[in-house]
């Protein structure tokens, strides 16, 4: 077979040679062009994340305050020649330690999409949602995780709660109480609302009741009984908050679970505290 091949091209002139060349050139490049083609869509990052596996809110995770206000609505990545590889359309941030914040970035990106695999793919990497991604946005190194794309359902559900809390420190100093200190409980109003960068209330303190803090006390026969500690407050908060239902599970700020047990974080431009859940009442 590979002999009679080798003969036939042999025979062939070289203007037949320069057609078969420059037929299988176009069949190569009609391949290209029909099972992969330029276009543009739409994907959220989560900015500051690599992976999708669960970090503790006890960690710094996210974004630093400085670095998350350099955002803005037409940033842009360019190539080479000037075209738009990728530009910001919307930001979306909320404060998850008073360090802290989670940025989300909706992004138009020229991806390729091939039709054979039925994927996107962005600078020559898959571009699929808990795919890390990076940026070149104007001066800006960004890098994240892919938490959304264009045509891609969503099944998370907006859910609204009511949850009751109450702020718990404990210290050594007053070891049978786990009240707080009166000036924190003084800084907690009713009608203080936890908003996103656009204004959306995401927590708000609908009732908060103040009482001097129990605490054990045993008596010169041994019995124990419940005192209180005028030196410390206990405080119990009603907040209504704007969660996200995914399974059978209501979360705070995408991937903050809301049970019984958990803390809440309440961060205000004043104030920092995580009121422990005791109650969880699904409004609507």
């Amino acid at each position: 077979m590979m002999r009679n091949i080798k003969k036939l091209f042999k025979r062939l002139t070289l203007f037949d040679k320069v057609l078969a060349v420059l037929f299988l050139f176009g069949v190569i490049f009609f391949a290209y062009v029909f099972f992969r083609k330029s276009t543009i869509v739409t994907i959220n990052v989560k900015v500051g994340e690599d992976n999708v596996r669960y970090e503790p809110w006890v960690r710094e995770v996210g974004t630093r305050v400085w670095f998350s206000q350099l955002f803005y609505e037409g940033i842009k990545e360019t190539d080479g020649l000037g075209r738009t590889m990728a530009e910001v359309t919307s930001i979306r941030s909320y404060d998850t330690l008073p360090s802290r914040k989670a940025v989300y970035l909706t992004t138009k990106v020229k991806a390729v999409y091939n039709r054979a695999s039925n994927q996107y793919t962005f600078k020559g990497k898959a571009l699929l949602i808990g795919s890390p991604i990076k940026l070149n946005l104007g001066r800006l190194l960004v890098e994240g995780l892919v938490t959304g794309i264009e045509g891609v359902s969503d099944p998370r559900e907006k859910q609204t709660l009511l949850v009751e809390a109450q702020i718990r420190e404990e210290t050594p100093t007053y070891p049978d109480s786990n009240g707080t200190r009166d000036y924190v409980a003084d800084a907690i109003h009713i009608g203080d609302e936890i908003k996103d960068d656009r204004g959306n209330i995401t927590i708000k303190i609908i009732e908060k009741k103040v009482e001097n803090a129990k605490r054990l006390v045993t008596t010169s026969d041994g019995r124990t009984v419940i005192g209180v500690n005028p030196l410390r407050k206990d405080v119990y908060l009603k907040m209504e908050i704007s969660a996200i239902k995914i399974y059978d599970r209501y979360y705070l700020f995408d991937d903050l679970p809301i049970l019984i047990g958990n803390g809440i974080p309440i961060n205000t431009p004043t104030l920092s505290v995580w009121p422990e859940v005791s109650k969880v009442t699904v409004v609507r």
